[in-house]
């Protein structure tokens, strides 16, 4: 596999990797660089975990609007898309 996909990407799609709505294709690069990538591997348990307690907490919730409000919040904090000390 010589496709990599690097954090922005990552970022970009990890609540559906999360959602087990990623192609096959898709779940193999992102979870290669969850393996190399100890922020984003953070990150993902961390939405897991986020996730699982809402879903105990709330199962009638529609959990696709709640992560997109998460996301939305997350896009205003960072508005240049980056995180961190994440490169441009």
């Amino acid at each position: 596999m010589s496709e990599r996909l690097g954090c922005r990407q990552v970022r970009r799609i990890l609540q559906s990797f999360l959602d087990g709505e990623l192609g096959e294709h898709d779940v193999e690069l992102v979870a290669a660089h969850l393996e190399s990538c100890t922020r984003c591997r953070v990150e993902a348990d961390m939405y897991g975990r986020v996730i699982d307690a809402v879903r105990e907490l709330r199962p009638d919730l529609d959990l696709a609007g709640y992560t997109r409000l998460v996301a939305s919040v997350e896009d205003a904090m960072h508005p240049n898309g980056l995180r961190g000390d994440e490169p441009p």
